[in-house]
């Protein structure tokens, strides 16, 4: 709704421009849609109303929702975060380390085995890998 952006900042103050509804200067998908026409301001210093959802979507095939980025529309759903057991994560550890952390190609075979094994996806295995190969990988001297 209004606008946030501190216009005395320059001068060591604070002072809000006031601006009501956001209103974009120009056509959707062009540069000036990003500013308001009434105050000049990007549309981020504009506060936004946000209707509460009496529902939740569950997304319990692993699919992602659209969105995941900080736009506009996409304040009130999550993405979704895989939870696996201790029996998965013991076994991932164990066939990271065995390939080193990398999945190759020449792999392909046994990463799509291993993958049916634990009940992960490849993409969900990779994104796993990279985000704990530096925590949980045996450092060799």
């Amino acid at each position: 709704m209004e606008c946030l952006k501190n216009h005395a900042l320059a001068l060591g103050g604070h002072a809000l421009d006031g601006c009501g509804e956001f209103m974009p200067a120009g056509a959707d998908g062009t540069l000036d849609a990003l500013n308001c026409a009434a105050c000049n301001c990007h549309r981020n210093f504009h506060r936004k109303e946000t209707v509460a959802e009496s529902t939740r979507d569950d997304h319990e095939d692993g699919s992602e929702p659209s969105g995941g980025g900080g736009g506009v529309g996409s304040a009130s759903k999550k993405r979704f975060r895989t939870k696996f057991s201790p029996e998965q994560k013991e076994k991932m550890t164990v066939f990271a380390e065995s390939v080193g952390w990398k999945l190759q190609k020449l792999d392909e075979v046994a990463v799509q085995e291993f993958c049916d094994e634990v009940g992960v996806k490849r993409h969900v295995l990779k994104v796993w890998m990279h985000n704990h190969k530096n925590t949980l990988a045996i450092k060799k001297p």
